[in-house]
C-alpha cells in the first residue's frame, strides 16, 4: 500500500494524521481517499478549480475542529 507510506515520518515525529473522513461529502468528487489535491501541469497554468478549493476549505476545517478537541481534552486532563 503506497499511498499511506510518507505518513511513516509523521508518526515518527508524533504527528495526527486527520484523514478526511467517510463522511465528508464535499471531497466525494475528487476520488481520493487521502485528501483533496491539485496538479498544476508542467507549466502551472491549470488554475485550481472551486472544487477542489471547496474540499481543501472542508479539509482545512476539520483539521482545525480536531486539533481544538485534542486541545480541550488535554486542558481537562491537565486539571
Amino acid at each position: 500500500m503506497p499511498g499511506p507510506a510518507p505518513y511513516n515520518s509523521a508518526y515518527h515525529f508524533g504527528g495526527i494524521i486527520v484523514p478526511p473522513g467517510y463522511k465528508n461529502h464535499v471531497i466525494d468528487g475528487l476520488g481520493n481517499p487521502y485528501g483533496t489535491g491539485h496538479v498544476t501541469g508542467e507549466d502551472g497554468s491549470i488554475a485550481v478549480g472551486e472544487e477542489s478549493l471547496t474540499a481543501a476549505r472542508a479539509q482545512g476545517r476539520r483539521v482545525a475542529e480536531t486539533a481544538a478537541a485534542l486541545k480541550a481534552g488535554f486542558a481537562a486532563k491537565a486539571k
